[in-house]
This record gives structure tokens, C-alpha cells and sequence, in this order.
């Protein structure tokens, strides 16, 4: 992903991604075998449950060699970056967190 400061413009702080982010149901599951992908199993989404929440994220694409049938498929990396958000997000609250129990445990 080209990131470059020269190449951008409007810089702003993302907003808030908590509420998003703990929307999204995050699940555990393994391909069929049928579809021809890898059959381990792995943690993700799945597209039809993201959907709801946050369609932005969401997309048809063709299927490969079905002609006229689409499949559902997850901007991961736009996901990746409001996880980061929100994570920024809860460090700022524990850190804030922890230096009230600090300030109470020292009076």
C-alpha cells in the first residue's frame, strides 16, 4: 500500500472505531473442500454477518467458474486498520485507566 505523505492530502485523525469494531462478529471456521481453497482452520468474518453492520466493508465478486454467480468478499485490509484504531483506542482508556488506580492506591 503506497503510503507517502507527498501523495496525500486532507490529513485528519481517523474517528472513533470502537462502536464499529465491536460489532463485528469475528468467527472461527474452515473452508468446504469443494470450494477448492485451503481446508485449516482460520479466524475471519464471514461477509453476509459483516454486511450488517458495516457494508462498506463488503463486495461482490464473480465466482470464479460460475458465469453470473457472485461470491462475497471483505475489504481485510480496511478492517486491519479500524482494528488498529479501535486498538489505539483502548490502550488510550487502559493507560487512563491505570494511572487513576495509580493516583488511588498512592492516597
Amino acid at each position: 500500500q503506497i503510503s507517502d505523505i507527498s501523495l496525500k492530502e486532507n490529513i485528519v485523525d481517523a474517528p472513533s472505531q470502537w462502536d464499529d469494531l465491536k460489532a463485528v462478529k469475528f468467527r472461527k471456521f474452515n473452508f468446504k473442500e469443494s470450494t477448492g481453497y485451503e481446508t485449516f482452520t482460520q479466524i475471519g468474518v464471514v461477509a453476509q454477518e459483516l454486511e450488517l453492520t458495516s457494508p462498506g466493508l463488503v463486495y461482490d465478486a464473480a465466482t470464479p467458474g460460475e458465469p453470473g454467480k457472485t461470491t462475497k468478499g471483505v475489504k481485510s485490509s480496511i478492517l486491519t486498520m479500524k482494528a488498529l484504531v479501535a486498538l489505539q483506542e483502548a490502550m488510550a482508556k487502559i493507560e487512563t485507566l491505570e494511572a487513576k488506580v495509580a493516583a488511588l492506591e498512592g492516597s
